[in-house]
């Protein structure tokens, strides 16, 4: 896509009105909060043992993206922002597009990715740890990030019809894949709860059927993850109906209210994950407690 066929709307950030400085305003506290929070996760979950290598390596890399996008992103957003006043659209307009893109679409691939691997535990039972193993869930990583950096120079390039095709596509096959592995996870827990109650065997028992070791961690994962979908899902519901809008009219509004307003609540979700993991993970919560604990100005 060429940058000179985009048509923009920047009249409100060029009159200063209370849109723009609120905008403004909430991408710097939310830049804010997403890398203080996410630098504590990453602290916390350094220190947590009881969740699985490849799991919490997972939930790292999610971690590690919501830290990029609160240090990386939201600044550019905000210096785009207070720098379009010529009406110009500059580079850094296709930096931001791509990097948005990058770390945005690979958010939404790992938390897919977790949802997989959560459904594989339950479905694999005791020959989970020797088939998921750290080694092979490292190379999916890799793999994820190429193919979303591929993606987003494909999305930012390309024409309007191949760019919101490749969206559509990307966003309806992880949505399909979290919405199948939940429905599969909970179907699966409700079968197992039933044979308990019917059979009271023990937990061993129970286990040898192919189910995870901890059932209790396992549900805090998923549970976990499934609130962090949720989050993924309607914070991405802007920018969705954006693209969607995007293609019924003559050119894309890039800069409009509309537009930085779905940017913002996209961004907005790398603040609300880490709230998810304290909220579920005991184990997680209490890392990030004792973290705080060692800062002089929370030790009090």
């Amino acid at each position: 896509m060429e940058i000179s066929q985009i048509k923009v709307d920047f009249d409100w950030v060029i009159d200063q009105t209370p849109v723009f400085v609120l905008l403004c305003s909430l991408n710097i506290f939310l830049a804010f909060t997403a890398t203080l929070g996410n630098t504590l996760i990453l602290l916390a979950l350094h220190k947590v043992s009881s969740i699985h290598p490849p799991t919490k390596f997972l939930l790292r890399c999610l971690a590690m993206t919501d830290f990029c996008v609160g240090v990386i992103v939201q600044p550019l957003f905000v210096a785009f922002m207070m720098e379009i006043a010529s009406v110009k659209l500059s580079i850094s307009h296709l930096t931001l597009g791509i990097l948005s893109l990058t770390f945005c679409g690979f958010s939404l691939a790992t938390a897919t990715a977790i949802s997989v691997d959560r459904l594989l535990a339950l479905l694999l039972g005791l020959r989970y740890r020797h088939t998921v193993t750290l080694r092979r869930v490292r190379c999916l990583v890799v793999c994820l990030w190429l193919g979303v950096i591929v993606i987003s120079f494909i999305f930012s390039l390309s024409s309007r019809i191949i760019a919101n095709t490749v969206g559509f596509v990307l966003l309806i096959t992880c949505l399909f894949l979290s919405v199948f592995s939940h429905a599969k996870i909970f179907l699966k827990l409700r079968q197992h709860q039933a044979q308990v109650r019917q059979q009271h065997v023990g937990h061993e028992q129970a286990n040898s059927g192919g189910f995870p070791l901890d059932i209790e961690q396992y549900k805090k994962i998923v549970s976990t993850i499934a609130w962090v979908q949720l989050a993924l899902l309607f914070c991405y519901i802007p920018i969705f109906i954006f693209l969607i809008l995007s293609t019924t009219v003559e050119w894309y509004k890039i800069g409009s209210i509309f537009h930085a307003s779905a940017l913002t609540v996209l961004y907005f979700n790398s603040s609300l994950n880490p709230i998810f993991y304290c909220w579920k993970i005991r184990e997680v919560r209490e890392a990030v407690k004792t973290t705080l604990k060692q800062i002089p100005c929370f030790s009090s």
